[in-house]
């Protein structure tokens, strides 16, 4: 089975040929009611209808169409050479036909219940990762279609009226903050939480991470959205740690901010003011940001380390620091991208990948966090492989901020 870092390397071959101007289709496949078959007829039968899917699909692309597994229950189609929307949309319809049907799982049958979501390049982008999420975003608003599928949208207002927006509503702090609990091995008590900002725009309701994110990027907003992100989840942790509960959030961190001026300070201001020790606060920071600034990033942080501030290499592995510069960087731990964790169940070498990143960490004396955990088995594997913490819908989905802690709270007092 392919995993989400191998599809990003196909989707990046065919993209070539979009860049000279012929359309490529990037489809995400969903599968519902898989679970179901296999809590009633048991994990053979699971397994058999996953394989049936696939080789339906399979059946169902044309010549030079590339079909590979991304997770569980879901799949990645990619249609060079397309012949504009209606030509994907005949092509999302027809692996909806193909998959949504009784398959043969023993001496049962079983029918899934699926959704496509499309993304087309370049008209809705040229990079892979971004395809991929818009292409997954559209799958979510496949689920209220009634032929099965849909297109991913551009927000209907303009990028510079939505960055005007997005301005206003940081400094009115109209957003809201989520919490995702993050749990110990062996025992899943959770330790930590990562903070994840949540905007709802007053007229077009809920706005993707993905997308005011990048907005934040592109309109010089990254810092602010930082600062925000790290004022409103000091505040939470402060409420946590009152309580007497030892735990930290994580808040996602980006080169921009680290390097604006009197950043360092900030934070140290910032934790001073919520009468939080810096043990308590993690920053989360990839390792294809960090490359592009080795020398002075390191150098920042260093700074904040030596107030207690733990420094987290995210998605690990996927872009260039891994072997060659970890252990000279001063961070604490490393977060394996889910891409290489969700398949550990299914692929052995997927498994002694995630085993050798663990083992290798341990050796510099870092602890490690896996993200992305859906199932029980793949729990199971990075307890028995000693990972530190992890993260994703089996341990909790991510709420807002307020509920989070009440639970714990009212948990904690029981």
């Amino acid at each position: 089975m392919l995993n989400h870092a191998q599809a990003l390397v196909d989707i990046r071959t065919f993209l070539a040929q979009a860049r000279s101007g012929i359309p490529l289709g990037v489809l995400v496949i969903r599968a519902d009611r898989v679970r179901e078959t296999e809590l009633s007829l048991g994990y053979a039968a699971g397994d058999a209808l996953r394989a049936g899917m696939q080789q339906a699909l399979e059946a169902a692309v044309r010549p030079g169409d590339h079909v590979c597994r991304i997770g569980e229950d879901a799949f990645l189609v990619l249609l060079p050479a397309l012949r504009g929307r209606a030509h994907a949309a005949l092509g999302a319809a027809k692996f909806v036909r193909a998959l949504q049907r009784p398959f043969d799982v023993g001496d049962a049958h079983a029918q899934p219940s699926v959704r496509v979501g499309i993304a087309i390049a370049p008209e809705d982008g040229t990079d892979a990762e971004q395809l991929c999420r818009r292409a997954d975003r559209a799958c979510d608003d496949a689920a209220a279609s009634v032929e099965g599928f849909a297109f991913w949208e551009a927000p209907s207002v303009p990028l510079d009226t939505l960055h005007h927006d997005l301005r206003a509503a940081l400094a009115e702090n109209q957003l809201a903050l989520h919490l995702q609990p993050l749990a110990a091995l062996p025992d899943r008590v959770i330790r930590s939480y990562e903070a994840l900002a949540r905007w709802t725009h007053p007229r077009l309701g809920d706005i993707p991470p993905d997308v005011f994110i990048e907005i934040a990027e592109r309109g010089g907003l990254i810092g602010d959205l930082t600062r925000w992100s790290l004022n409103v989840a000091l505040r939470h942790l402060a409420t946590l740690r009152g309580a007497g509960l030892e735990v930290r959030i994580a808040v996602n961190l980006s080169v921009e901010a680290l390097q604006a001026p009197g950043f360092v300070e900030q934070v140290l201001d910032l934790l001073h003011l919520w009468r939080v020790p810096g043990q308590g606060l993690v920053f989360e920071i990839t390792e294809s940001a960090l490359m592009r600034d080795i020398v002075r990033c390191s150098h920042l942080l260093a700074r904040l380390r030596q107030s207690g501030v733990r420094i987290v290499i995210d998605d690990f592995g996927t872009g260039y620091s891994s072997l060659a510069y970890l252990r000279r960087l001063p961070v604490d731990g490393i977060k394996i991208d889910r891409s290489f964790v969700q398949d550990m169940a299914r692929d052995r070498r997927a498994c002694r990948i995630v085993e050798t990143m663990i083992d290798l960490a341990h050796e510099l004396e870092l602890k490690v966090v896996a993200e992305g955990i859906e199932d029980e088995a793949t729990l199971e594997l990075l307890r028995e492989a000693h990972c530190d913490l992890v993260q994703g819908y089996l341990i909790a989905r991510p709420a807002p901020a307020e509920d989070v802690i009440e639970r714990r709270l009212r948990a904690d007092k029981a």
